[in-house]
């Protein structure tokens, strides 16, 4: 799988690749609408991208698979090796680690950008498919803002660290 988010200007758009085992390309875009009083960073763009990933496959029963993406952050951070102390990105991490629970084996490699042929969710026209490679219909859809906070704090399922102020900030956020 690989994922990639880009926020700029143009607004916030996510796409992730999955590419099967047997070469099918199954690719998956999304517009995010986030509010104008509180935009998103180019990591929440990130987040959101690796969940949608992790969300499709798990939709189609996969359980084990490679994850490919040019967020360094997103990837050393699900993996442990660094700390999320953005609190605007910890519901962010909170759900991934949900999701992660559920597969029985992921592995993550981090892209640099030169690499990363599927460097911007706004180019995966990009993508060098090979010919006769089955490419099923490219999903999009339209996503109001912090789904994910909203689920979280509608949940009461706050990482372990946050304190009282930053769970009144992101109540505040849900609720936008």
């Amino acid at each position: 799988m690989y994922f990639d988010g880009a926020a700029n200007h143009s607004g916030y758009e996510i796409g992730v690749l999955l590419i099967s085992t047997h070469g099918d390309h199954i690719p998956r875009s999304i517009h995010l609408a986030f509010s104008d009083r509180h935009p998103a960073t180019n990591n929440i763009v990130e987040y959101e991208a690796c969940i949608l990933g992790l969300k499709t496959t798990l939709e189609l029963g996969i359980r084990q698979m490679e994850v490919f993406g040019y967020s360094n952050l997103v990837l050393r951070q699900i993996q442990g090796h660094w700390k999320t102390r953005d609190v605007k990105l910890r519901p962010y991490h909170a759900y991934l680690e949900l999701l992660v629970r559920r597969f029985d084996d992921l592995s993550y490699t981090h892209l640099p950008r030169a690499q990363n042929q599927f460097a911007n969710a706004t180019l995966a026209s990009m993508i060098d498919i090979p010919t006769n490679t089955v490419v099923f219909p490219l999903l999009i859809k339209l996503r109001s803002s912090l789904p994910i906070v909203a689920s979280l704090v509608r949940l009461g399922a706050y990482p372990k660290a946050t304190m009282a102020k930053d769970k009144r900030t992101l109540r505040q956020l849900a609720i936008i």
